[in-house]
């Protein structure tokens, strides 16, 4: 039977899935609708139909779920950014877990009997780092989801305190008219919670050294916490407002700094310089059991690690007190020069930053076989090259960190393939309110 896009009717939600939609059927197809719960009979709107599965908006919940509770965000399902927030934190906490174990069945074939360990921590403020888009009348706010149209908001419950204040305070009709060349703004806190850079993108016309002076002087003067503001004049939007995963965006020679544009993060026992362009991760309650997740209960101290897509070196600055020798390798020239003075910063004097693709320094890399490999790709997930030279040179240990578990399950398949077993899995629900799903899994040779 074929439905029609326009068709409406009555469902009951079997699950929820990976993507932020629950699944049931109706008319023997699949249905996918954001927003309704497992076991809910909700009425619903067909709006396309892909690979046989039809993609649907939530009308009306008919049936709800004892579990369903008010959104505490007033943009909640109109804002693309959260998914959950009609959900309880912990019964999120019990549906990813599902939605992994499951993921990694149905796409890597990979039947996971053990336990998977999750961590949480506090599910509102907790993003250090955010993006919003900008229209033409210098309105702020996300795109809605499955569409590029602007929700203005003054207010996101998930971001930092500080970060908040100043969304409330760039939605007031004061900076309207500042922000109307720009396509997007990026707001970026320390740990503390204390220092900010903000960054413009996608300049119009009038971003000339004058005005763009004018306006960061106003924001340094202005906006409390903001150290520095950063311009960058020549790329245009990238990506969602709400952003969870790394994005894989250029440093242009088009920047342009006024003030101290780079910030010192501190996670743990260690303190990192984060520039405009590096990516970090922008959820800032988890980062430290993270950090000890994956460098701790290691087989070998005395040996070589290498950090692959190490970013400003999150994890490669601690490895540097655990192995003899340790390459951290990332592509990101902002990034990979962020990482050299954190490890300079650190004393590492045997540990080094490689500006390189993963791929380009594991077919280059000329020593004997790792003690430990730790991965730490983007959404896409490692490339085959970079698997294919990782199984050639052998590591004892795998440490492999994920943002996107269908990815995960594609690449974890391919290591089972070559000699590897899983040790242990960790999910980390370093975004609460989300479907984004961050893991730990530990790998060895058999």
């Amino acid at each position: 039977m074929s439905a029609k896009v326009t068709d409406r009717f009555e469902m009951v939600a079997d699950k929820l899935v990976y993507g932020g939609a629950a699944l049931g059927h109706h008319a023997g197809r699949p249905v996918l609708v954001p927003y309704a719960l497992p076991g809910e009979r909700v009425e619903a709107e067909t709006v396309r139909v892909a690979k046989g599965v039809l993609h649907s908006r939530l009308l009306k919940v008919v049936d709800p779920a004892p579990e369903r509770i008010a959104a505490q965000c007033p943009y909640f399902a109109r804002c693309g950014g959260c998914h959950y927030q009609h959900l309880d934190a912990t019964r999120q906490l019990d549906w990813k877990r599902d939605i992994l174990r499951e993921t990694l069945r149905r796409v890597g074939h990979i039947d996971w009997p053990g336990e998977i360990i999750t961590h949480a921590a506090e599910p509102w403020g907790y993003r250090n780092q955010v993006r919003l888009k900008i229209d033409a009348g210098g309105r702020m706010g996300f795109f809605a989801a499955d569409s590029h149209d602007l929700v203005a908001v003054d207010l996101c419950p998930i971001v930092s305190p500080r970060l908040n204040a100043l969304i409330h305070e760039l939605a007031s009709p004061p900076w309207t008219a500042k922000l109307q060349a720009w396509n997007e703004v990026e707001l970026r806190t320390d740990d503390r919670d204390q220092n900010v850079v903000l960054t413009f993108r996608g300049g119009g016309p009038d971003s000339q050294e004058g005005s763009l002076e004018s306006l960061a002087q106003h924001c340094l003067r202005s906006l409390p916490g903001v150290i520095g503001v950063a311009f960058d004049t020549a790329s245009g939007p990238t990506g969602h407002g709400q952003h969870h995963g790394r994005a894989p965006r250029r440093l242009t020679s088009e920047l342009r700094v006024f003030g101290n544009a780079s910030l010192r993060y501190r996670v743990g026992d260690f303190d990192y310089l984060v520039s405009p362009g590096a990516f970090f991760q922008a959820s800032r309650f988890l980062m430290p059991e993270l950090v000890v997740a994956v460098t701790s209960d290691l087989a070998d101290l005395s040996g070589v690690a290498i950090d692959l897509y190490a970013g400003v070196g999150l994890l490669t600055l601690p490895l540097t007190r655990r192995f003899r020798e340790v390459a951290g390798v990332e592509a990101s020239h902002a990034a990979a020069a962020d990482l050299a003075v954190n490890l300079r910063a650190q004393g590492a004097n045997s540990a080094r930053a490689v500006h390189s693709a993963a791929a380009e320094f594991l077919r280059r890399y000329a020593g004997a076989a790792p003690d430990l490999v730790v991965l730490d790709p983007p959404r896409a997930g490692a490339e085959a090259g970079t698997l294919r030279r990782l199984t050639a040179i052998a590591p004892a240990q795998v440490r492999y960190v994920s943002c996107h578990p269908p990815t995960l399950a594609r690449d974890l398949a391919l290591l089972l393939r070559h000699g590897y077993q899983i040790e242990r899995i960790d999910l980390f629900d370093l975004f609460p309110q989300t479907f984004h799903i961050e893991s730990l899994v530990r790998l060895c040779r058999t």
